[in-house]
């Protein structure tokens, strides 16, 4: 069965890092994601996470190695619009995604460039700023809104093209608490209706929940697995700009050999043991 993203050998070396293989903004990735999955890249700044989102969005190219959706090469000039509607790359900042003057103009941009006829863009629209409560802000400008719905915007119009895969480049940056959980919730429902979400961040509580973890560090693998497996590597999170769960830390205070927590209800529960 064809994955639906692979990358094998994946090399990447920005311009002003040539020639030579130090140079390699990225160096021999390898990665396997299926429909439904939750894989955490995990990662300081400058590691390579935003370099790797672009690869698997066909953004950029590789300089060796292939980057493949549904079998289909991202090198491949004719696949390319195939590619891009079957993964959707949500930046760090919304607004750098933002071209359009209202929230539905923007939720409808995309749609109405691949030619989907007018009855079918107004009926996405509408099911987009319902599920992302957005209806009330229609006709707002998207630099006006607050953070949260900035980045629910920036979901909402990758939504309506139906992509396969989400590539989120650290979605939760820069919100409060509340938008933070609401960002999170509305991601988990779209992975459990079979959106695979490849999430890049360096905050392990983010992904804590993730099906698997890749951890770069200058720009090559420095460790994979599952989450829990992540515990018996802890000692490395420093070196590697990994931020540790705030209840970890706090465990890490009260005990020589502190429990793997990385939520609340973890934590209150190791404290009442």
């Amino acid at each position: 069965m064809t994955a639906l993203l692979l990358l094998e050998d994946v090399s990447y070396a920005h311009a002003r890092q040539r020639p030579g293989p130090a140079g390699f903004g990225l160096e021999k990735i390898n990665l396997q994601v299926e429909a439904g999955d939750f894989c955490g890249i995990l990662g300081a700044n400058g590691s390579g996470k935003s370099t790797l989102a672009r690869l698997c969005s066909g953004l950029y190219l590789p300089d060796s190695g292939e980057v493949l959706v549904e079998g289909y090469s991202t090198r491949d000039e004719q696949y390319r619009q195939k590619i891009r509607q079957t993964v959707g790359l949500v930046f760090q900042n919304p607004e750098n995604q933002f071209v359009a003057e209202t929230v539905t103009a923007e939720t409808a941009f995309g749609l109405e460039n691949l030619g989907i006829p007018p009855a079918e863009i107004r009926r996405r629209v509408r099911e987009a700023l319902d599920r992302f409560d957005l209806g009330h802000l229609a006709g707002t400008p998207p630099h006006r809104l607050s953070g949260g719905q900035k980045r629910r915007l920036s979901l909402a119009a990758l939504w309506v093209l139906r992509p396969k895969v989400l590539l989120l480049d650290e979605p939760l940056s820069m919100l409060d608490p509340g938008s933070k959980k609401k960002i999170y919730s509305l991601l988990q429902e779209l992975r459990r209706e079979g959106t695979a979400l490849l999430w890049f961040t360096p905050a392990f509580t983010e992904v804590a929940a993730a099906d698997h973890l890749l951890v770069l560090e200058e720009g090559k693998t420095a460790w994979q697995g599952r989450p829990e497996q992540f515990w018996g590597e802890v000692g490395k999170a420093d070196r590697w700009g990994i931020e540790l769960p705030p209840v970890y830390e706090i465990a890490a205070g009260l005990s020589p050999s502190p429990p793997p927590v990385a939520s609340e209800e973890e934590f209150v529960s190791w404290l009442w043991k």
